[in-house]
């Protein structure tokens, strides 16, 4: 019987990337997935190649490629203890036509799963490595892989502004209805629409990267729309593929946008640290090829996340940095997806840090300000506020008030299909816990829980 010799070349370069046995695995059957490849591989796969197995055919170039990915930089087979391997290469045939299909595959293994509900795809975990692994890959690999050239003849100027328009309408409903109003017909009309065109994009051409950029524009409101509905792995895969196109699209101003995006979601699930990381990826990233308003964007989320760590300092600094890029905007330069980031956006976001610090006197006058300012679109924006509002007073003393507002926040609430909006809400009444058997507090509690349970969209 022949004994084998345990990998140790194999295992030292995954204790390097920190990652598990299981981790590996579903890294490879990515990585596989991207060339047309069927791997089925899982833990018990990766012991075995611990224990001295040799995967079969392009298997160790696959492993390979994916501890490249999770290092962020190059792995080959050697490195891994797999020289055999290099009997049997990864033909360019093969990986061209993998570069060909992955943008279009990719898009459509994501959207069919969603219009599907496949539980695997719908119901997904978030990540603390895929939103390392966006960062790495922005920041130390910027430019996209050469593509072999597309047949590029059914995208037109015309397919560009449809998607350009169609997002942008559907941003609309967002605001004014919540993410849950109308995700699934954004999907929908991914999947009809825009996924075929995709296989048909020449990213080397500028109405290919117009195409893409606006793609990936789509993409990252889709993100945002599982995000505001509590599906928070979705929302991250959604986003990590805006950001694969943005990149393809050598749009480094969108995919700063995205990386903001991540930064706060990650905030908003208490990844506080990653949540700073990301913000800084996306100025860093961007540098030089922004407007002042991303730029400004980029530097309120940091300050968001540095808040909710309680750095006070560098909360400030970070503030002060957003209020001095914001200074120098001309909204006539900025994209249509960065329309939103206005005067009561920026006041917005000084009023969380503010109410996280526990400045809420602070926050109030932001609070107020931003009311003033905001159009009557954003809907949920302003029960964002509101609901801090409401916070500022009650930590005040003023009770009364504090509810009065909530109450009003409330019934709007009720209305939207945002899970988040419902959080914000949850989050004001366990701060009324020290006045439970005040008459007023039980009021309003039995009139919230009541109004939020009889509305037509319960959030999950």
């Amino acid at each position: 019987m022949t004994v084998r010799e345990p990998n140790h070349q194999l295992a030292a370069v995954m204790s390097r990337a920190d990652i598990s046995n299981k981790g590996l695995a579903r890294r490879v059957q990515d990585v596989a997935a991207r060339y047309g490849a069927d791997i089925r591989c899982d833990h018990v796969s990766v012991r075995r190649w611990l224990d001295g197995m040799h995967p079969r055919g392009v298997t160790p170039h696959f492993i390979a490629e994916a501890l490249s990915r999770k290092l962020g930089q190059r792995v080959g087979v050697r490195d891994i203890g797999m020289m055999y391997a290099e009997a049997t290469p990864l033909t360019g045939s093969s990986r061209e036509q993998a570069q060909a299909d992955c943008l279009a595959g990719d898009v459509t293994v994501l959207v069919s799963g969603d219009l599907s509900a496949n539980p695997q795809v719908i119901e997904s975990e978030v990540s603390s490595d895929a939103w390392n692994d966006s960062m790495v890959t922005w920041l130390i690999n910027p430019v996209p892989s050469p593509r072999p050239p597309a047949d590029g003849g059914l995208i037109t100027a015309s397919s560009v502004e449809a998607v350009r328009e169609t997002t942008a309408m559907f941003a609309k409903l967002d605001y004014r209805f919540g993410g849950g109003h109308a995700r699934s017909t954004v999907v929908q009309y991914i999947a009809m629409e825009v996924e075929p065109l995709l296989k048909r994009v020449s990213p080397e051409t500028p109405l290919g990267k117009e195409f893409l950029s606006e793609t990936a524009a789509m993409l990252r409101l889709a993100a945002w729309m599982a995000y505001d509905t509590g599906r928070h792995g979705l929302a991250q895969r959604y986003m990590s593929k805006a950001l694969t196109l943005a990149r393809e699209a050598d749009n480094r101003m969108l995919g700063g946008r995205i990386l903001a995006g991540m930064s706060h979601q990650a905030n908003y699930l208490g990844h506080y640290g990653t949540a700073v990381n990301l913000a800084r990826a996306a100025h860093m990233g961007a540098d030089g090829a922004t407007t002042p308003t991303a730029r400004a964007l980029f530097h309120a989320m940091e300050a968001r996340a540095l808040a909710s760590q309680g750095d006070e300092t560098g909360c400030s600094q970070a503030l002060g940095e957003a209020e001095r890029w914001f200074e120098r905007r001309s909204p006539a330069d900025d994209p249509v997806w960065l329309k939103y980031f206005d005067e009561a956006e920026l006041a917005a976001e000084f009023a969380h840090c503010f109410r996280d610090l526990g400045h809420h006197h602070r926050a109030r006058e932001r609070v107020l300000e931003s009311v003033e300012l905001s159009e009557s679109l954003y809907v949920r924006s302003l029960s964002f506020v509101r609901t801090i509002l409401a916070t500022s007073h009650v930590a005040e003393g003023d009770l009364e008030q504090g509810i009065a507002v909530a109450r009003e926040v409330v019934a709007t609430v009720a209305d939207l299909r945002s899970a988040r909006t419902r959080r914000y809400v949850r989050e004001f009444m366990s701060q009324l816990a020290p006045y439970g058997n005040d008459p007023l507090v039980r009021d309003f509690q039995t009139f919230a829980e009541t109004r939020l349970t009889q509305a037509r969209w319960e959030a999950k």
